[in-house]
């Protein structure tokens, strides 16, 4: 599975899912706090790393898996 780069551009984590725009197509992308790898809280405009899989709750519409913030330069911060 690719690894793809987006920002977080809508948040929810009172209602456990997010949207990440996927760099390449624009489009928009499903994740549910499941999806994950390690810190969670993170704020809209934060730059991720993630996979695309299948929903399986909704047929035709992609979700994110593996979600991982892409660290800052010069952060100390290593995306796990």
């Amino acid at each position: 599975m690719e690894i793809k780069c987006g920002t977080l551009t809508t948040c929810f984590p009172d209602r456990n899912f997010f949207f990440i725009r996927d760099d390449e197509s624009g489009q928009d992308i499903f994740t549910h706090v499941s999806g994950f790898s390690g810190k969670v809280a993170l704020p809209k405009g934060t730059r991720v790393y993630f996979r695309i899989v299948p929903n399986s709750r909704k047929a035709n519409a992609p979700m994110a898996i593996d979600v991982r913030l892409i660290p800052a330069p010069g952060s100390s911060e290593v995306a796990r």
